[in-house]
């Protein structure tokens, strides 16, 4: 089947419930990548909220027609206009990012007599329930609901994938594992960090000589503030006994004054604050690591780490979603809570050769998770 043959038999209408562009979060890199890649094959329609910016520069179409408030979270509240862009466009199956307007899309799968698929980006009641929310129970209920009303779901996480099998009763064969993906489809050619860390190194003051271990993400959610913590209290303090030649560097916005106090008191750390070129900075670190306990979910710059091949030290929280088998060396897991085992795993990684194996981007490449996206939306 040609390209052209592909686009005309199948057409999605996808649901996102906020603003993707500008991005600021995995969430919303997630997405919009996943749908990018996925209009590269067939006839994707992306519903998302009003704000959303430009879409000139990605594959699919943009229909700008939810509201930025509460309101369109209402069950639906935008049903008509949902129902004419689907007939309009022939629309085969809906497709609906996270659990949020699940109602919705059930209603308007079922008028359609179309297969509604839900894309989870974690178990959110779990997420809601490590991060002591309230309101777990109810969203535990509601995100079951929207799980077995669904054709097909994809998760970012094998583990999340079993684990609506094994408590949400979702059969099996309906939960279907699609990484959070990376734009690389194959690792960066080495001499990438030598140009990226020298120019990284002046422009920042730090011996380009050391070994670059770096935290990076959005450091005013909670559990990547916890990180930070974890970084200060409990592994700097043992690295510092191995006298080992490293520098760490922790990127982000966000991070509370209490903390970049902290930071600036420890000559072998800095903090480099929001990143506006995270291939220059991905490229120029040596080591990541990731001390994070909560949250749920995958924890999207590990991924990230892998496919610019370099090496991630993780908890095994923090490293659910990705893949041992295909990561080679450049994944090392520690117990969780286990600080000393954590810091003798990044002291044993300063000593490692990164080399991702290729098998990596076979999962981890967008193009090939799109792909099974639609060949499963797109089977009949």
């Amino acid at each position: 089947m040609t390209l052209m043959q592909e686009k005309a038999k199948c057409s999605i209408l996808s649901i996102v419930p906020y603003r993707i562009i500008p991005t600021v979060n995995g969430g919303q890199v997630s997405i919009l990548n996943m749908h990018h890649h996925m209009g590269k094959l067939i006839s994707d329609h992306v519903v998302t909220t009003e704000d959303t910016g430009s879409s000139d520069a990605y594959a699919f179409d943009m229909h700008r027609a939810l509201p930025c408030n509460a309101t369109r979270y209402v069950p639906f509240a935008f049903q008509k206009i949902m129902v004419s862009l689907a007939k309009q466009y022939d629309v085969t199956a809906i497709m609906c990012d996270h659990p949020y307007m699940a109602i919705s899309a059930v209603r308007l799968a079922r008028k359609l007599g179309l297969p509604y698929y839900l894309r989870c980006h974690n178990i959110e009641s779990e997420r809601f329930r490590t991060l002591g929310k309230p309101w777990w129970r109810i969203m535990r209920a509601y995100e079951k609901w929207a799980m077995q009303k669904a054709a097909g779901v994809f998760f970012v996480a094998k583990e999340d994938a079993q684990w609506a099998v094994d408590h949400f009763g979702i059969p099996a064969e309906r939960c279907h594992f699609l990484a959070y993906g990376t734009t690389l489809s194959e690792k960066p050619k080495e001499e990438l960090h030598t140009i990226a860390k020298k120019k990284l190194a002046a422009e920042w003051n730090i011996d380009e000589n050391k070994t670059w271990i770096y935290f990076i993400g959005s450091l005013d959610y909670k559990p990547n503030e916890e990180a930070v913590e974890y970084i200060l209290n409990e592994v700097a303090p043992r690295l510092r006994k191995s006298n080992s030649n490293y520098h760490i560097l922790i990127g982000g916005k966000g991070l509370n004054q209490d903390l970049q106090e902290k930071v600036k008191a420890s000559s072998d750390i800095s903090y480099v604050g929001f990143i506006p070129d995270l291939d220059d900075f991905l490229n120029a670190c040596d080591i990541m690591v990731n001390p994070v306990l909560t949250g749920g979910g995958v924890k999207t710059k590990a991924v990230e780490a892998l496919a610019y091949n370099k090496i991630v030290v993780s908890p095994f929280t923090g490293a659910a979603g990705l893949i041992p088998e295909v990561s080679g060396n450049n994944l090392v897991i520690t117990p969780d809570n286990n600080w000393d085992a954590f810091t003798a795993a990044t002291v044993n990684a300063m000593q490692l050769k990164a080399d991702i194996p290729e098998d990596f981007y076979k999962i981890f490449y967008w193009g090939n998770v799109a792909r099974q996206a639609v060949d499963i939306m797109c089977k009949g």
